[in-house]
């Protein structure tokens, strides 16, 4: 890791914005591949030319510097296209979940004011469905010659570059909206290459190399998958959706040296059957978190890699960070990122010693290397952002270890309390994940008729498995505290995920203990301390 903050200098460029890196890559680079977006790769010269392309057209749409344009489409390179080219433009974008639809689509277009949406053909019936609740203009991308002819417009005028200032919004993303509506994010551009910049640094990404990843470009990630290779000189290979049986053959197609993603895409992958073919990847590394501490070194020896783990979440990324060229601790993030001040306090904001479970909180230590806050739900037509408290708290349980290491545990609304006992759900989750026949496991509190939580699990079973209840509590109870054994089990044939593969929590909590549910204590099964 850099002992420092990284700048524009470190990466040969006058400032972090979107013409000042990019312009000096496509001259450096006309013809080498930035990105591979869904099958269809862009050189740095082809991403320049179609930026300005697009920041014209949202200017004919009559998109000027501090009005929004709503990106609602599938991952594909015009997404990419009009976020750069409104960045150029000084214009706000908002990065709009893909899957949304109805009451979650008009809220996050009413949130972000946007003025314009551009969408595809799959989408724009949504959009069209809240007409008489919106007045937006759509714009529709992938549909016969729009494109082409509506970007060779563009492409013929001149382009005066009017980028944000460092410290202005510019882009908006959005939070899951597990605990409430969801809560537009105010990113500068300062803020989303400082995201980038860190990441390039935690995996060694050079010139010329490939990265592979299926992040969708709405989440956050969309500044390492696109920002990251402009910083470098690189290339990113972003896949159209993720299906882990075609990973590994893809990623030696491209020849990629890193593989980027979510916690939950890496536990897929290592579920698949071994190959004899694992050992021989191009992999100098595995970038994803949380990654379960009783299988991290195995991953490393079966794919002849190093992880590379970081904490954070879309108001600040990454708190902490394990780069590729740290040995790291199993378990852990990785230490804390320069960039912040990072402490684990009690429930009265007090700071707490070394090895104690508390919230983690943050506070940047430079300008602009974190979100400027919310955007305010007031109604008015003008963007109101209200920052955020100069003490950060990420609503995460985690603790630090005497070297810095900082160890997420929980979500404050995931954790358990049960007979006066605190319990992780990820550690019952990746205790139960060790059962041979169990894929996936969610735990989660329900009401207990003493007070405090029951624990639910919730489980899928790997390919021709079964289980039986009795057996895996037999097994819970070997490997995990009698506090800690749960109540109910339940076996799905899926648990609910977001986009990128994390279990949607709040909506098993919602479903509490179905009928099919198997209850330890009618059956009479007794756990023995």
């Amino acid at each position: 890791m850099c002992p420092g903050p990284l700048g524009p200098a470190d990466f040969d460029v006058a400032e972090f914005s979107v013409p000042a890196v990019l312009d000096r890559r496509a001259e450096q680079h006309p013809g080498r591949v930035m990105m591979s977006v869904a099958g269809t790769p862009v050189t740095f010269e082809q991403m320049r030319q179609r930026s300005c392309a697009a920041a014209n057209v949202l200017l004919e749409l009559g998109i000027n510097r501090g009005d929004c344009v709503a990106l609602f489409t599938a991952t594909c390179p015009e997404w990419v296209y009009f976020w750069l080219g409104a960045a150029r433009i000084g214009a706000l974008s908002a990065a709009v979940n893909a899957a949304n639809k109805g009451d979650f689509l008009l809220h996050a277009l009413r949130l972000s004011r946007a003025k314009v949406v551009i969408t595809d053909a799959e989408r724009r019936p949504r959009v069209a469905e809240l007409a008489d609740r919106l007045s937006v203009e759509t714009a529709v991308v992938g549909q016969g010659d729009w494109l082409d002819v509506t970007l060779s417009r563009g492409a013929a005028h001149a382009l005066v570059d009017n980028p944000a200032q460092p410290g202005q919004v510019g882009s908006l993303f959005f939070t899951s909206g597990t605990t409430g509506p969801s809560k537009a994010v105010a990113t500068s551009w300062h803020y989303l290459f400082s995201v980038a910049a860190t990441a390039a640094a935690a995996w060694q990404f050079r010139a010329g190399e490939v990265l592979w990843t299926a992040m969708p470009l709405f989440h956050l990630s969309a500044a390492p998958s696109v920002l990251a290779p402009m910083l470098v000189g690189g290339t990113t290979v972003l896949a159209g959706a993720f299906h882990p049986g075609a990973v590994w053959d893809e990623v030696r197609g491209c020849g990629a040296i890193g593989f980027v993603g979510a916690g939950a895409m890496v536990t897929m992958l290592w579920n698949l059957p071994p190959d004899s073919r694992d050992a021989q990847l191009p992999l100098r590394f595995i970038s994803a978190a949380p990654i379960d501490a009783a299988i991290y070194r195995d991953i490393e020896k079966r794919y002849k890699c190093r992880i590379v783990t970081m904490y954070g979440l879309t108001e600040a990324f990454p708190i902490a960070v394990k780069a590729v060229s740290d040995q790291g601790v199993p378990g852990t993030s990785g230490r804390t990122n320069p960039n912040f001040d990072v402490h684990v306090v009690d429930t009265e904001g007090n700071s707490l010693p070394t090895g104690a479970v508390g919230e983690i909180v943050c506070r940047a230590r430079y300008p602009h290397v974190m979100s400027e806050g919310y955007v305010a739900d007031t109604g008015s037509p003008g963007l109101q952002v209200d920052p955020h408290p100069q003490w950060f708290r990420t609503g995460d349980l985690g603790m630090l270890d005497d070297e810095g290491n900082l160890t997420f545990v929980d979500r404050v609304k995931d954790s358990l309390r049960r007979r006066g006992e605190n319990i992780s759900s990820v550690e019952v989750e990746n205790t139960v994940m060790r059962h041979p026949a169990v894929a996936e496991a969610a735990a989660v509190g329900v009401p207990s008729e003493l007070g405090e939580d029951d624990i639910l699990l919730v489980v899928t079973l790997r390919p021709n498995c079964r289980v039986d209840y009795a057996d895996l509590l037999d097994f819970c109870a070997a490997h995990m505290p009698y506090f800690c054994v749960p109540r109910y089990v339940e076996i799905m044939s899926e648990l609910p995920k977001n986009v990128i593969g994390r279990v949607r929590k709040d909506l098993l909590r919602a479903r509490g203990v179905a009928p099919t549910a198997w209850d330890r204590e009618s059956h009479g099964y007794v756990v023995v301390r």
